[in-house]
């Protein structure tokens, strides 16, 4: 056999029949991103960056604020309620005798007399410290029933003042009959700026 010149004939292979193409079942490909959807643009040169939203602080100012009003307001119904009973710094000289008359007796029937005497003035409580043994133990011994229903006529002269209290008093010493007031008029002396019980040198018993 013969060749052409050159060398041999370029390698055939096999021959096959044309196989028809498979339809796949998919849809062809499209275009993506579809052509409604412009392009993304490159930001220009010397354009702003957005920076991302700093976090405000109204709501930490509101918060500060709600709680300053609430401590102010709770400052404000202790006031009032420390003023109402005689304590706080407006209270009135009325509410503060008021006070010191239910304290003392207070004291008075439940501590006895040694314990109410170092809530009244000074020469008061002098008195109680010169009385004589016996007597003192007298008082000790003695027990004091106290219902103050109402202290009225209040009247303040300078650093006095005096008192109209309306309730009941027993006094029960043991081995003598109880001893009961249901009205008295209680004298009071101002010391150091405070209203203190001070019956001494007015002639009450």
């Amino acid at each position: 056999m013969t060749y052409p010149p050159g060398g041999q004939p370029p390698y055939q292979g096999p021959q096959y029949p044309h196989q028809p193409e498979q339809p796949t079942g998919y849809p062809p490909p499209t275009d993506y991103p579809p052509a409604e959807y412009p392009p993304a643009e490159p930001p220009q040169a010397g354009a702003p960056v957005p920076q991302p939203a700093k976090k405000t602080k109204i709501g930490l100012i509101v918060g500060l604020v709600a709680v300053v009003l609430l401590a102010l307001g709770g400052a404000v119904v202790i006031g009032a309620v420390l003023t109402a009973q005689g304590k706080g710094p407006l209270a009135s000289d009325g509410k503060r005798i008021e006070l010191a008359i239910r304290d003392f007796y207070g004291t008075l029937e439940s501590h006895g007399f040694k314990a109410a005497a170092a809530k009244a003035c000074a020469a008061d409580r002098a008195e109680f410290d010169a009385l004589p043994a016996p007597q003192r133990e007298e008082f000790d011994a003695a027990t004091i029933s106290v219902t103050i229903d109402k202290i009225e006529n209040i009247v303040i002269t300078g650093d006095a003042a005096t008192a109209h209290i309306v309730g009941t008093l027993t006094l029960l010493v043991p081995g003598q009959e109880p001893d009961t007031d249901t009205s008295t008029t209680e004298h009071l002396k101002k010391e150091n700026g405070q209203w203190k019980v001070c019956s001494a040198g007015s002639g009450a018993n």
